[in-house]
């Protein structure tokens, strides 16, 4: 009697989708670098929060949002809401160029100096550029990640450059940590103008 024998291939499972929308929490206190007036190096200077999502598209675009409160010291708070489309660009299988664009609005107390208002609100402009490495599977190098922002209206030059690192969890969590170095630029001549008007109506009341 004979009987029928089959054989199949062990066929593995692929590797589960990587997700297209991403949803972000970040919170970071930051501190100034060096004396500046009456602060302090290292002492605090304000901590934010921020609210991000993004979506990755099939094409290898990437668009994001974003609200970021910041409460300085002296209580005083500043507030970011922004739109951002970059681009992932694959330099090997291991490392990828990220550059993007972002447009913005901050309000509150900003800082920013515009005509006679000190803590004007702006529309601003934002350029990102990155560079990530995979190391493993769990671990990515977040070798660099530069930013330059600027007012469209006034001067508010606020480069910032930043280094860390990313643990994936699994295929859909994920944590991460980074340190970073920032400067600013704001428009001092309407600042000084500002001033300057009013040491003269100062002189005319007298």
């Amino acid at each position: 009697m004979a009987t029928s024998a089959f054989a199949g291939d062990l066929v593995e499972a692929p590797p589960p989708a990587a997700p297209t929308w991403t949803i972000a929490i970040e919170g970071d206190p930051e501190f100034y670098a060096i004396d500046n007036g009456s602060n302090t190096a290292r002492s605090l200077a304000d901590t934010y929060f921020k609210l991000s999502v993004s979506h990755n598209f099939d094409n290898n675009f990437v668009g994001g949002i974003f609200i970021q409160p910041t409460f300085k010291t002296g209580g005083k708070s500043q507030y970011y809401a922004e739109a951002s489309l970059g681009y992932k660009i694959k330099v090997t299988d291991a490392f990828s160029l990220p550059p993007s664009l972002g447009l913005g609005y901050t309000w509150h107390d900003t800082g920013i100096i515009k005509d006679d208002d000190a803590n004007a609100n702006v529309p601003y402009y934002a350029l990102y550029i990155a560079g990530d490495w995979k190391v493993s599977k769990q671990w990515t190098w977040n070798v660099f990640n530069f930013r330059y922002r600027n007012a469209f209206s006034t001067t508010w030059e606020t480069p910032k450059l930043a280094t860390g690192v990313t643990y994936n969890i699994d295929s859909t969590n994920a944590v991460y940590a980074s340190v970073g170095y920032s400067w600013k630029k704001t428009d001092t001549t309407s600042a000084l103008q500002r001033s300057r008007r009013r040491q003269m109506e100062h002189r005319d009341r007298l």
